[in-house]
C-alpha cells in the first residue's frame, strides 16, 4: 500500500477539530476543519508539529495535558487556541490511547470551537478504541450510553462484533476478520456506517459509526481503530402519514437534492429540486439512474454508487460544474447506506449547493496563504489590541522578540511594563491622545525590553480600528531600528569628526594668518611709521605754522604706531608654551584697563594648573578675546569680570558683564559668537549663553581636559 492509499481521519463532523498526536507533537491523523484551519495538507499530516500551531503558552498546557491525560474516560480538559493568520478559539480534551506496549503512545485531541460572543453547547461524540483483532480497549460515557450500556460492560465483551451484530455492521456467515468493515479498515481506509439501534422498539435511535486505523511510523499494517459515535435526529420508521409529512415538509421543499437508488441501481425517489436541477420528470423514478441522468452527474452514479454499494464506505465528495455563462457550480455531494428492515440495500444521496460558500472560503484561503506569506517575509512583529476585552493578540515573530508569558495576555502587562522607564510617559501620553483625537494611524519611536532583558530601539506604527465613532481595536507592527540608530549614530560621529576636523583646519589657517598680518605689521608697517616720524623730527620749520603741522603730524604717527602695537599683539598669540594660560589673560587685561572705561577684573583657580593642551589654552585665549571685544563695541559696560575655574573632569571660563544686554534667542550669532561655538565644539565642550535686555550678559564656556 502507497503513502497516498492511506486515508487519514475523514471530514466527518464539521462542529470540532479531531486529531491524533504522539507524545512529541506530531500530527498523526487530523480531520478537514483541522487541516483547513491550519492550511496544511491532510494526505501528509505527519510532517506537521501540532505545537508550531500554538502559542508557546497554549503548547506548554498541551505538553502538561499530555503528562496527565487518563485514557478515553478521563481526559483532561484545557483551554487552547489555534493560530496560523488568526487566533481560533476552541476548548479541548486530550485523552490517552490505550495500546500494547511495543506499540507507540498515542493522544486523541478534540477541540470544540467557542465564540466568546455567541457561546454554543456541542454535543460530545463517543469513541471506542480497538485492538487490531477488533476488542474495546477503552471507550467514554457517550459512547456507553449511545449503545445502551455501561463503560464497564463494553469493557467487558471479546470483540465489537459480539454486541454490534444486530447492527447489521457484521452479517453471518461472514466472519469478523473478513467483514466490510475490518477489510477497509485493515486496508488502511476509514469506514462509515448508519445503523438503527433496536429498530424494534419505541426508542431506537439513528447512530453513525465513522471507523479510522491508526499507524506507526514503521508499519503499513494498523496496529488500533478508533470509532466516533454520533446520534442522527433520525426516528424509525415512520407511519404512512408521518412520511408524507416528512416528504412535503422537509424533502420536497428543501433547496439540496435528494434522491434514492435501490440495489438494482434504480431511481426510486428524487425531490423537486433533484428534477429540477437535471431537467427530469417524474417520468424518469424506477428507472436505471445511468440512462435518465444527465451525462455531467453520470460518473457520479455509475462509479461512486456501485463503489458505496459494493463497500458500505459512504462517499463525501465537492464536485464542480461548468454553467453555460462561463461560472462554476460547486457541490457537496454525500453517497451513503440507508439500512431497511428488510435487509435490503439501498443508498441515500443528497447534494447541496455550495457555491457561495465555496468560493467565500476559497478566498479566505487566499486570503490568509497571502497574510501568512507576507507576516513570513517581513520582518516586522504584528500585534492585535482589542481595547473592549483588553486582550492582545501577538504574531510569531512578536512572541520570539518579547515572549508569550500566560500572566502577559493583558494589553498593560504586555506593553507598558515593557517599555524604557524614560519612554514609558511619553508612549503613554501619546496613546491617549491618540484615543481621544480619533486619528485613524500614528507611528512612535521608543525603546522596547526584549526576552533577552536588552532594550531596543523600535518603530511601532499602526492603525486604529473604529465602530460607532469608537476606537476599538489597534493594529501595529513593531520594526527594530537599533542598528539603523546605530549606523545613524556612527555616521553622526563621523559628521562631526569630520566637520571638527573642517573647523580645525579653518581655526589653524586663521591663526596663522593673524600672526603672519600681526608680524607684518609690528616688523614692517611699523618699522616704516618709526622712520617716517624719525624724518619728520629732521625737519626745521622756519615758519610757526609749519612747527605746528610737524608737531600734528609726529602725533598722528605715534597714535598710529600705538594702534598698530596694540592691533600686532591682539592677533600675534602670547608665548603660551612659555607662560601660562592665566598669565596671558592677565597680560590681556592689563593692555584693556589702560584703553577701557569699564573696570574689568580677573579671577583664576587657586588651584589652576596648565594641565590642558596647546590647543585648548589657544581656544580660551581667544574665546575671551572675541567675547571682551563684543562687550566693548556693544555691551555699554561698567563692570566686567573674567573667571577661569579648573575642575576635576574640565575648564570653565566665565565672561560676565552688566552691560545692557540683548536677547539670545531673536540675535543671531555674528562672526565673533560663532567663532565662540566653533572653537568650544571643536574640543567637545559646550556654550552655555544667558542674557536679556537690561541684564547684562554672562558666557560660560565647559572644555573637558581629556
Amino acid at each position: 500500500m502507497t503513502e497516498d492509499d492511506k486515508v487519514t481521519i475523514a471530514d466527518t463532523y464539521e462542529d470540532y477539530y479531531f486529531a491524533i498526536i504522539n507524545d512529541h507533537g506530531l500530527i498523526q491523523y487530523a480531520n478537514d476543519q483541522l487541516a483547513q484551519c491550519l492550511h496544511f495538507e491532510k494526505n501528509i499530516p505527519s510532517t506537521n508539529l501540532f505545537y508550531n500551531f500554538l502559542s508557546p503558552v497554549g503548547a506548554e498546557l498541551l505538553k502538561d495535558a499530555l503528562q496527565k491525560a487518563g485514557f478515553t474516560a478521563n481526559p483532561s480538559y484545557l483551554k487552547m487556541n489555534l493560530l496560523n493568520s488568526m487566533v481560533h478559539k476552541a476548548n479541548w480534551r486530550i485523552a490517552r490511547l490505550k495500546a500494547a506496549a511495543n506499540n507507540p503512545e498515542l493522544f486523541i485531541c478534540l477541540g470544540y470551537k467557542t465564540d466568546p460572543e455567541k457561546p454554543t453547547h456541542t454535543p460530545t461524540p463517543g469513541i471506542l478504541v480497538l485492538d487490531c483483532q477488533g476488542h474495546v480497549v477503552d471507550a467514554n460515557d457517550k459512547a456507553a450510553t449511545f449503545l445502551n450500556t455501561n463503560p464497564e460492560s463494553l469493557l467487558n465483551n471479546p470483540q465489537l462484533a459480539d454486541f454490534c451484530s444486530s447492527f447489521k455492521i457484521f452479517t453471518d456467515p461472514i466472519s469478523f476478520e473478513n467483514s466490510p468493515l475490518m477489510k477497509t479498515l485493515l486496508g488502511g481506509k476509514p469506514y462509515q456506517q448508519v445503523i438503527e439501534m433496536r429498530a424494534d422498539s419505541p426508542d431506537s435511535k439513528w447512530l453513525q459509526f465513522a471507523f479510522y486505523p491508526l499507524f506507526d511510523e514503521t508499519s503499513s499494517v494498523p496496529f488500533s481503530f478508533v470509532a466516533l459515535i454520533n446520534e442522527l435526529p433520525w426516528h424509525k420508521e415512520p407511519h404512512a402519514s408521518d412520511k408524507e409529512l416528512f416528504q412535503k415538509g422537509f424533502l420536497n421543499l428543501t433547496s439540496a437534492m435528494t434522491w434514492l437508488i435501490d440495489d438494482h441501481e434504480r431511481l426510486i425517489f428524487a425531490n423537486p429540486a433533484f428534477l429540477r436541477f437535471l431537467g427530469l420528470t417524474e417520468n424518469a423514478l424506477n428507472q436505471k439512474a445511468a440512462e435518465v441522468i444527465p451525462p455531467f452527474f453520470t460518473d457520479i452514479f455509475e462509479k461512486e454508487h456501485r463503489k458505496v454499494l459494493a463497500t458500505g464506505v459512504a462517499h463525501k465528495k465537492i464536485y464542480k460544474h461548468p454553467l453555460a455563462e462561463g461560472t462554476t457550480c460547486y457541490f457537496l455531494v454525500n453517497i451513503f447506506p440507508v439500512p431497511h428492515k428488510t435487509n435490503k440495500r439501498l443508498l441515500g444521496g443528497e447534494a447541496m449547493d455550495i457555491t457561495f460558500g465555496y468560493n467565500v472560503h476559497e478566498e479566505i484561503a487566499r486570503a490568509n496563504e497571502r497574510l501568512i506569506r507576507l507576516t513570513q517575509v517581513t520582518t516586522d512583529a504584528i500585534w492585535e489590541w482589542d481595547l473592549k476585552s483588553n486582550q492582545v493578540f501577538r504574531s510569531k515573530p512578536l512572541i520570539e522578540l518579547l515572549g508569550s508569558p500566560d500572566k502577559d495576555t493583558i494589553a498593560k502587562n504586555w506593553w507598558y511594563n515593557r517599555i524604557h522607564p524614560e519612554d514609558k510617559e511619553r508612549v503613554e501620553l501619546n496613546v491617549a491622545n491618540l484615543l481621544r483625537s480619533k486619528v485613524a494611524s500614528w507611528q512612535w519611536e521608543y525603546r522596547l525590553k526584549y526576552l533577552n532583558g536588552a532594550y531596543r530601539t523600535v518603530r511601532d506604527r499602526g492603525i486604529v480600528v473604529f465602530e460607532n465613532e469608537k476606537p476599538v481595536k489597534l493594529i501595529g507592527s513593531l520594526l527594530d531600528l537599533t542598528e539603523i540608530k546605530e549606523l545613524e549614530n556612527l555616521l553622526l560621529q563621523e559628521k562631526i569628526k569630520h566637520q571638527k576636523e573642517i573647523a580645525k583646519s579653518i581655526i589653524d589657517t586663521q591663526e596663522k594668518e593673524r600672526t603672519r598680518i600681526g608680524q607684518e605689521l609690528h616688523d614692517n608697517i611699523n618699522q616704516l611709521l618709526l622712520v617716517a616720524k624719525l624724518y619728520m623730527g629732521l625737519l626745521k620749520p622756519s615758519e610757526a605754522a609749519n612747527k605746528e603741522i610737524a608737531k600734528k603730524v609726529v602725533e598722528s604717527l605715534d597714535m598710529a604706531i600705538a594702534d598698530i602695537q596694540t592691533i600686532s599683539r591682539e592677533m600675534v598669540l602670547p608665548k603660551l608654551k612659555e607662560k601660562t594660560l592665566a598669565d596671558s589673560i592677565s597680560e590681556l587685561v592689563k593692555d584693556l584697563r589702560k584703553t577701557c572705561s569699564f573696570k574689568i577684573k580677573f579671577q583664576c583657580h587657586k588651584q589652576w594648573t596648565d594641565d590642558i593642551s596647546e590647543g585648548k589654552k589657544i581656544a580660551l585665549y581667544r574665546i575671551v578675546q572675541e567675547q571682551l571685544k563684543n562687550t566693548i563695541q556693544y555691551s555699554k559696560a561698567t563692570k566686567v569680570t573674567i573667571q577661569l575655574i579648573s575642575t576635576g573632569t574640565g575648564i570653565e571660563l566665565i565672561v560676565q558683564d552688566d552691560g545692557v544686554g540683548f536677547c539670545p534667542l531673536k540675535k543671531t550669532k555674528g562672526i565673533g559668537l560663532s567663532n565662540i561655538y566653533d572653537r568650544t565644539t571643536l574640543y567637545n565642550g559646550t556654550v552655555d549663553l544667558q542674557s536679556s535686555p537690561g541684564c547684562g550678559c554672562r558666557l560660560k564656556v565647559t572644555i573637558p581636559k581629556s
